[in-house]
């Protein structure tokens, strides 16, 4: 019976401590979770019990996250003769191809080509408008470079979605777990995640050249400040990639763990429904460890991933994302996230369950 008191008050102490010393992460949770759950429940923690197989077995999103190689769409630039090159000289078009010409044109970013299209769209309609207007033979030309490029557009705005670093680092290297508050730019990212995926759409030049001889057409990822901004936010808060290898930790930590602590409690005996010392501690250490710390991450996780949802359904549906990318997001936003799901209601029922039979609530000790 003193053994057993005093072990109730080292859980309830430890919980104290823990928030002195801020939050800890969720792997260190789970490993004094299940560490705490085998104490009381005297059996001891070997190197082959599950919980601990199940943290060296851990998949995480860096690790499916596909090659360059795999990713790159192949984007060929127009191809411009001498005679046309000097016929579209009174058009801004002419200074914007020369631009793609020199070291720096050759060497841009997924980011910078995206927003050198823009301008170059924007350059095109104006052009051919102008053409147009002067019944300038080129123009027809100019239209069908237009559509070249129009038609382009999606595999440009792809590779800055699949090759970008800073998208590379939100996608797949999550750095740190997710915490229950106080995640880097986590609310931020969710806007710039769908800024990005906003810029997959342009303009249709065909109706604004034909209405007009002279066009302005204005367009986001024209402002090249806004998509660096949007970029680094993403580098910054990586979280899709905590997201995805939080659920991931969760789910292989608790699907084993569940599988030894169902039996366990089974056996502690509550009969008649009276509540004994061990499953009062057993309740302590749940609430401390499960509802106290881990829940609250769990609901975050779940709030961010409902955010980001439309996003993924419109990402898996884009013909311009390569398979493997797809693969990829379809793998952690989709299929993971319903067995982790699945295994967090599986381990709130399994102590729903024997917090009945033992006649408790999970509430504070």
């Amino acid at each position: 019976m003193v053994n057993t008191m005093r072990l109730a008050g080292i859980v309830i102490a430890v919980g104290f401590l823990q928030g002195c010393f801020g939050a800890p992460s969720i792997d260190d949770t789970m490993d004094e979770y299940t560490t705490r759950l085998f104490r009381v429940l005297d059996k001891p923690l070997s190197e082959n019990e599950p919980p601990l197989t199940a943290r060296r077995n851990l998949v995480l999103p860096s690790q499916t996250f596909p090659t360059l190689f795999e990713l790159g769409n192949n984007v060929t630039t127009l191809n411009i003769n001498i005679r046309e090159f000097y016929a579209i000289q009174d058009c801004e078009l002419g200074r914007i191809v020369a631009e793609r010409n020199t070291a720096l044109g050759k060497t841009q970013l997924p980011s910078q080509r995206l927003q050198y299209e823009h301008r170059v769209l924007n350059a095109l309609a104006n052009c051919e408008a102008r053409l147009k207007a002067t019944d300038n033979p080129i123009a027809s030309t100019v239209a069908e470079w237009r559509k070249q490029k129009q038609a382009q557009y999606q595999s440009v705005w792809a590779n800055v979605v699949q090759t970008s670093t800073e998208m590379k680092l939100g996608l797949s290297m999550a750095g740190a777990p997710l915490q229950a508050s106080e995640n880097k730019d986590a609310k931020a990212s969710v806007n710039a995640l769908n800024f990005v995926n906003g810029l997959a759409k342009t303009l249709k030049y065909e109706s604004v050249v034909e209405k007009t001889n002279e066009v302005n057409v204005e367009v986001s990822a024209n402002d090249s400040g806004e998509l660096e901004q949007q970029l680094q936010i993403i580098a910054s808060s990586r979280l899709p990639a905590k997201l995805w290898q939080t659920q991931a930790i969760l789910h292989n930590r608790l699907v084993s763990l569940n599988q030894v602590l169902a039996p366990a409690l089974n056996s502690v005996q509550c009969k008649n429904g009276v509540t004994s010392d061990k499953a009062t501690i057993l309740r302590n250490v749940f609430y401390l460890y499960f509802i106290e710390e881990i829940q609250p991450i769990a609901s975050t996780l779940n709030s961010y991933h409902y955010q980001l949802q439309p996003l993924w359904k419109q990402w898996a549906e884009n013909a311009a994302l390569s398979a493997p990318f797809k693969a990829h997001i379809r793998t952690h936003a989709i299929d993971n996230f319903v067995q982790y799901s699945a295994t967090m209601k599986a381990h709130v029922s399994l102590w729903q369950d024997f917090l009945g039979r033992c006649n408790l609530s999970p509430t504070a000790p």
